[in-house]
């Protein structure tokens, strides 16, 4: 019975170095005690950040992007980004150049939007490449799809327009 007794004694101090060796070690609160809670605070783009340091305060929420971002919508349809919402009308004029056809000059799109950032609301006319400047933001309509070909109407609900939205 002694010799089960001292091998056991021996197993037991070799698993305890092993952990040591190894680098393991037992949690421990910290030395004046103080927990931080739960809680989680919500940053600005959505996120949510919990409290760290021997002070318990927040940590840093991640920085807002500034830009500039591409946002894809169709009419009717609303999407945003760094602050701004811009939810296509209506086609105003579409004179792009079909795609099946060579033409002299490329033709332009205009689409009347509904522009709501921190400033206010607005109904501006956009056109393909040409910037709108607000006070905080410059919104330009980048790109229109589908390309037209010759002969054939796109329908309201093919539109898909591409705006790159960037802080001043």
């Amino acid at each position: 019975m002694k010799k089960y007794a001292i091998i056991a004694g021996v197993i037991a101090v070799a698993v305890v170095v092993a952990l040591w060796i190894t680098g393991v070690r037992v949690a421990r609160a910290p030395s004046d005690g103080q927990m931080c809670t739960m809680e989680a605070k919500i940053c600005p783009d959505g996120s949510a950040v919990g409290r760290t340091g021997p002070n318990c305060e927040f940590a840093e929420c991640p920085s807002a992007p500034t830009g500039p971002i591409s946002l894809d919508v169709r009419l009717g349809k609303e999407v945003s980004g760094l602050d701004v919402r811009i939810t296509p009308l209506e086609v105003v004029a579409d004179s792009r150049c079909p795609v099946d056809v060579t033409c002299i000059w490329a033709g332009t799109v205009k689409v009347r939007a509904r522009l709501m950032s921190g400033l206010g609301e607005a109904m501006p006319e956009f056109e393909l490449g040409k910037p709108i400047t607000t006070e905080a933001e410059i919104v330009t309509l980048t790109e229109v799809l589908p390309p037209p070909k010759a002969g054939v109407k796109i329908k309201d609900s093919e539109y898909v327009f591409m705006f790159e939205v960037a802080k001043r």
